[in-house]
């Protein structure tokens, strides 16, 4: 999809609800929190997030709204000995 875009919450997003988040950008080494992209991400598909998961989303064209698409997670995953 054009236009999509990662992620970091700021604050917990609940399903079907917004919070604030940071839009990343690539550092040439690792995806990092732009300094100067802080927006609002809307839940349509009952996902859910807390204060830094990161995830993709897009700027629809219908709602005019930063939009979560998918791929909400921690940023540091949990590995199961």
């Amino acid at each position: 999809m054009q236009g999509m875009r990662k992620f970091e919450l700021q604050e917990n997003l609940p399903p079907n609800g917004s919070a604030k988040a940071v839009l990343l950008k690539w550092n040439g080494n690792q995806y990092v929190p732009s300094k100067d992209e802080t927006v609002v991400v809307y839940d349509y598909v009952g996902q859910h997030g807390t204060k830094r998961d990161r995830g993709y989303c897009f700027l629809s064209e219908e709602s005019g709204r930063w939009e979560a698409a998918c791929g909400l997670s921690e940023q540091v995953e949990q590995w199961m000995p």
